[in-house]
């Protein structure tokens, strides 16, 4: 019993993760005291700094063959170590880029915007419901924001502040969990390198819940549907990890399942016992059904009951029209994933992992196909330009077990000997961690002086540091360009809180989603038509929104805004103008809103906000 779990402890699986429990509390504070903008050289480099004297420590191990003091079976271990600190350092390297800002990677533009806004409803609630129109169930899985919204409440912090390092410790954790799964499938040193170059091939962090998603989707797809040669994981922790996956990220199941299925297919075909193969795999689909029910059953039977609209899928988004063949750029990525393509089509009757990896693929690009087509025909994209990232990440994963089955005989016949050379393997995979942490760097942390903000990836560290805090004020490091325009939420609350009660939580229209990202009021109808749920039945809101603003007599209106079709309207706050005051297309008069109704604020930013007074 001792002997087993001494063997456990030294598992490169638990090395890793008590590795990275023990480093990960230092990265993230080491920026903090380090303090130096992360937009001055001095500032910018210290992730490199950090992981270069690891990376060299790493080396001279390699170079004196600490195996021979050790031994083969104890020098695994020190995977599990390189794992553990690669994941930390991500914390490092991304901590460093947000250091002076409470915002995250791109503030709350856009899709971060809304993503604030959810995380500061669950905040407020533990039930999953849209981030903007509370009560109505989320169209968008809520695991993410769910946890990051109940870790503001129990710490006792504003939502909007947790995000940031919710996006860093995700992204941290995805490395990891990347490596622990595939340390079951594969080699731990293929773990480590499949790890460094899918962090490299999609480690976005303002997608953070679609990084650890992809991380466990694949290797969990491999184990459970594939052959893996150490048997398929447990029934009940594989339906788990597969509801985890629906709850976080629905889209990669989506675009995966045409391949999972031939891949459940062809399995079963070769099953020495298939009626068992298909009872696992029942037991597997149960429980991952049970697992995401919370988010799937209201979901689901809101769709049932009510219908829906779905707009979120028509947004023209440029990715409609990208390369849809990222193994063809001529980038040490490209190059890997042309290796991985070849490799899956080579060993896809010998390898056990290339018919896994070579159906989510197909079965990507034929979702892809398609949504093309369904695009032409009805504006509606399904998301395909996103089979993307899983695709890239795919032939990035391919790309590393080709080159650990090809590479030794061949660099074999080169050496004309029957062994590699001493230090050869781990000096490549130095080479290849130091290559995915300067990569991964340099896509993610803010230019010097802010001076290429406004492209490339690193306009996202950027525009973390341009947000205005609610009351105006910019964070510390903030450059010039490129310059957001702030909206005054702060203000918004102060108007409202003196009339309706500190405690207030009105169902507010707004013209900028900005609002609900910071307070967890309940929204009537989101602002961006093609971001909206399909549950909130956007097209059906804006109606009669529009009808709303029609009705001319002051009494009459003020009685219409407190019985609309989708309930009460408590506050309005809208774009002033000379004559008209504005919620997107639709314009209201400033006549509508009586004293004897409403009390009216005009704030700065040319905002103007109306709040109802009347029952």
């Amino acid at each position: 019993m001792r002997r087993y779990g001494v063997r456990a402890a030294r598992h490169p699986a638990v090395v890793a993760l008590v590795t990275w429990v023990v480093a990960t509390p230092v990265a993230m504070l080491l920026p903090a005291l380090a303090d130096r903008s992360p937009f001055s050289p001095r500032g910018a480099m210290l992730p490199i700094a950090a992981g270069g004297l690891l990376l060299a420590a790493g080396l001279a191990l390699a170079t004196v063959r600490i195996d021979r003091w050790l031994g083969p079976s104890r020098t695994e271990p020190l995977t599990g170590v390189a794992a553990g600190l690669l994941a930390a350092w991500v914390a490092l390297a991304l901590r460093n880029s947000l250091h002076g800002t409470p915002f995250g990677f791109a503030g709350l533009t856009g899709d971060e915007g809304r993503m604030s806004a959810m995380v500061t409803r669950y905040s407020a609630t533990a039930v999953p419901s849209d981030g903007i129109v509370a009560g109505v169930p989320t169209e968008y899985p809520p695991l993410f924001p769910w946890a990051a919204g109940r870790a503001a409440a129990l710490l006792g912090a504003d939502a909007w502040r947790v995000l940031g390092d919710a996006q860093i410790l995700t992204v941290s954790g995805a490395v990891l969990v990347t490596f622990l799964l595939w340390t079951r499938l594969v080699p731990a040193p293929a773990a480590l390198a499949i790890a460094a170059v899918a962090l490299v091939a999609f480690g976005d962090p303002r997608k953070a819940h679609e990084v650890v998603a992809l991380a466990v989707f694949i290797p969990w797809v491999a184990a459970t549907f594939g052959r893996p040669p150490r048997g398929r994981p447990h029934w009940l922790p594989a339906g788990i990890l597969g509801g985890l996956v629906v709850a976080t990220y629905l889209g990669f199941v989506l675009w995966g399942a045409a391949g999972i299925l031939v891949l459940a297919w062809l399995t079963w075909r070769t099953s020495g016992d298939r009626r068992r193969y298909l009872t696992y795999l029942a037991k597997v689909v149960a429980v991952a059904a049970v697992t995401a029910a919370w988010y799937l059953v209201p979901y689901g039977w809101t769709l049932v009951s009510e219908g829906g609209q779905m707009v979120s899928d028509m947004f023209p988004a440029p990715a409609i029209t990208g390369d849809p063949f990222p193994f063809l750029v001529a980038t040490p990525l490209g190059v890997l994933q042309t290796i991985g393509l070849l490799g899956l089509v080579w060993y896809r009757r010998t390898m056990w992992w290339a018919m896994p990896l070579l159906w989510l693929v197909a079965g990507a690009y034929l979702y892809r196909v398609l949504g093309a087509a369904r695009y032409i025909l009805t504006g509606h994209t399904g998301l395909f330009y996103h089979t993307a990232r899983m695709i890239t990440v795919l032939l990035a994963i391919a790309g590393v077990l080709t080159v650990v089955q090809a590479a030794p005989g061949l660099l074999r016949r080169l050496a004309a000997r029957d062994t590699l050379p001493s230090g050869v393997a781990a000096t490549a995979l130095a080479a290849l961690i130091g290559w995915s942490a300067f990569t991964y760097w340099d896509a993610w942390t803010p230019p010097a002086g802010g001076t290429a903000a406004v492209s490339g990836t690193r306009r996202y560290a950027t525009l973390a540091h341009t947000e205005p805090r609610p009351g105006g004020t910019l964070p510390r490091y903030a450059p010039d360009e490129p310059a957001v325009r702030w909206f005054p939420v702060e203000p918004v609350r102060r108007a409202v809180t003196s009339v309706l009660g500190r405690d207030a939580a009105p169902r507010t229209l707004s013209y900028d989603e900005r609002l609900f990202a910071y307070l967890p009021w309940p929204g009537y109808i989101a602002v961006d038509r093609t971001a909206a749920s399909s549950t909130s039945h956007w097209d059906d809101r804006h109606a009669a929104l529009a009808a709303l603003a029609a009705v001319s007599d002051p009494n009459t209106f003020a009685r219409a805004a407190g019985r609309t079709r989708y309930g009460r309207i408590d506050v309005f706050v809208l774009r002033a103008g000379p004559n008209a005051w504005t919620w997107r297309d639709i314009r209201f008069r400033p006549a509508q809103f009586a004293a004897a109704h409403f009390t009216v604020r005009s704030l700065p930013g040319g905002t103007v906000v109306a709040i109802r007074r009347t029952p």
